[in-house]
């Protein structure tokens, strides 16, 4: 799903071994009596839910790994209490039921995770090992199963969309002022978001058309409405038949590349992975990315890994009404995953262990184009100005002028719309990974992420 960001230059902000986990010391996980108003009761989610008096689960400081020599295990010292005060911040936020935080180095000198509030209304408490929903997180996911299949041979960024997927799926899929462009998009346009196809969920039907149409978004409708299996061919019929393109599928080594986030181009993807290997996409990214690199805790909805029971994650919000939508999230493949296993798998990528040939994700970043300022209401809740994008991957950087005293360095990753976020800062080699689990707040990661680095810029020195 897509996310909400900083709109505009008024926004706020917007080797050690490589198998570690974050396994909770025995600090870890306790429950403590919340303070203030976090003592009483507030209403919930829909159906007269109410929030449970306060347990929240502290932050620990885990396990350092065994480093290499000369490695300074005080680079971060003090850190811990202001992670724990920006989680506090964030969880006092009326909106927020739950979240949970992780920033780990890339040296492995320093752990820490923190979670609040309650997995769901009256349950148990939120641990910093509790897997949450990771929203468009996913996205990253996604485009290294379409990366592994390049270097194998399986695709090419300039195969043709339409060779890859059913004419029943393609046809007429961009038509913009009655002309067909459909033929012209790429797997590389779809994962750079340079495809000019609107946003299946988030796009509102346009105005004219047969009276009495039907002009709220899919995610209006699904909050009104309630869960649905959502199949490929249901994106392509609204994409097709309710929506319209914003502009003609880019040349992508022209001088300027325009951009729209789109979760449709995302979803094509998964549909051409499907359609080459003949399987499931939870099948794929099991063999090319979640096997190999031994993430035993991300999983598609439906499709634990290893046989084993499927975790429970902390319920999703929008504003006070709880949002259950489990076969529209496993029809999409948004992931599941806990904090440690999104660091390492981000960890991975950057130190070389996903791909073949380092070749391949310098290929993802060999160019970043911005998304322009939002234009309108689906435009509010996608990324937006200042933040660029590669192939699948983010990059958050805020301009100098908006933080002449106080500069945050640059961060690649990417954010969900449910206030979700995996980021390595390459100045720091910290690693950040969290979520919120509301609807309404996917500006969260671009605010909270800067104030995380400049606490850490701070205990550095």
């Amino acid at each position: 799903m897509a996310v909400a960001a900083p709109s505009g230059p008024s926004a706020p902000v917007p080797s050690a071994p490589s198998g570690r986990h974050f396994v909770p010391s025995n600090r870890c996980g306790r429950d403590r009596k919340s303070q203030g108003r976090r003592q009483s009761p507030r209403p919930g989610g829909a159906g007269g839910h109410r929030r449970a008096a306060g347990r929240l689960t502290i932050g620990c400081h885990l396990p350092t790994a065994t480093l290499p020599h000369g490695v300074d295990t005080m680079l971060f010292d003090g850190l811990e209490p202001q992670l724990e005060s920006l989680l506090d911040e964030v969880f006092a936020r009326s909106e927020i039921h739950s979240a949970t935080m992780a920033v780990a180095s890339g040296a492995g000198d320093f752990r820490w995770a923190g979670a609040r509030g309650e997995i769901s209304p009256a349950g148990p408490a939120t641990k910093p090992d509790t897997p949450w929903f990771t929203a468009s997180i996913t996205k990253l996911f996604i485009a290294g199963t379409v990366m592994r299949m390049v270097e194998e041979g399986e695709l090419a960024l300039e195969d043709r969309l339409v060779g890859r997927l059913p004419g029943a799926i393609t046809h007429r899929l961009h038509v913009l002022k009655g002309e067909d462009r459909t033929g012209e998009i790429t797997v590389e346009h779809l994962l750079a978001h340079a495809s000019g196809l609107p946003d299946f969920i988030e796009d509102h039907p346009p105005k004219g058309g047969p009276a009495g149409r039907d002009r709220r978004s899919l995610v209006d409708i699904l909050l009104e409405e309630g869960d649905r299996d959502w199949p490929l061919e249901e994106t392509s019929r609204r994409v097709r038949e309710a929506l319209a393109p914003h502009f003609p599928p880019q040349k992508l080594r022209g001088p300027r590349v325009r951009i729209r986030y789109s979760d449709t181009n995302y979803q094509l993807l998964t549909g051409i992975v499907e359609a080459r290997r003949n399987t499931s996409f939870a099948d794929a990214l099991e063999a090319l990315v979640l096997e190999p690199l031994e993430l035993d805790d991300t999983w598609i909805p439906g499709h634990p890994r290893g046989g084993k029971p499927e975790a429970e994650v902390p319920t999703l919000y929008a504003g006070t009404e709880i949002v259950e939508f489990p076969r529209f999230f496993a029809s999409i493949s948004d992931l599941h995953a806990t904090s440690d296993d999104l660091v390492r798998f981000l960890r991975a990528v950057e130190e070389g262990r996903l791909f073949r040939s380092p070749a391949t994700w310098e290929r993802m970043q060999a160019r970043w184009n911005r998304f322009p300022l939002p234009r309108d209401r689906a435009s509010l809740r996608q990324p937006g100005w200042p933040i660029e994008y590669g192939l699948g991957v983010m990059r958050f950087h805020l301009p100098r002028a908006l933080t002449p005293f106080r500069p945050v360095p640059a961060v690649i990753g990417h954010t969900g719309s449910t206030g979700t976020w995996l980021f390595h800062a390459r100045e720091l080699d910290l690693y950040l990974a969290g979520a919120v689990n509301q609807v309404t707040a996917g500006a969260v990661p671009f605010r909270l992420v800067p104030e995380v680095l400049r606490a850490a810029m701070a205990a550095r020195r």
